[in-house]
């Protein structure tokens, strides 16, 4: 059962902007500040994955994927991130590639 989730384009924006927040709305700082950090520091507080939903908007920009999942595995630390962040989406798998290998470094 998905306890944790985030559906970017229901509960953030549609089109999500660029890397911080002086630059435009809704960019990846905005995210990581109003809504992914404090969701995945509760789903890991009661030993729970988050789901985040990326249907739903018109794509993401390698900057705002980098300020808001990149920030995230900088201050958790990426083992953490990879282990119980999990993407749901039936258009965006290759912005979860993009994620993990280019963002998260993963092999």
């Amino acid at each position: 059962m998905e306890k944790f989730k985030i559906k970017i384009a229901e509960e953030f924006s549609t089109k999500p902007g660029g890397r911080q927040i002086k630059y435009g709305p809704f960019s990846g700082e905005a995210f990581y500040k109003e809504l992914l950090e404090k969701r995945f520091d509760d789903a890991i507080k009661t030993n729970e994955k988050l789901y985040i939903y990326l249907d739903g908007t018109g794509s993401y920009g390698s900057s705002f994927l980098d300020e808001s999942f990149g920030q995230l595995a900088r201050e958790k630390g990426r083992d953490l991130v990879i282990n119980n962040i999990v993407f749901v989406t039936e258009t965006f798998d290759w912005i979860v590639d993009y994620i993990k290998k280019e963002v998260w470094g993963e092999k």
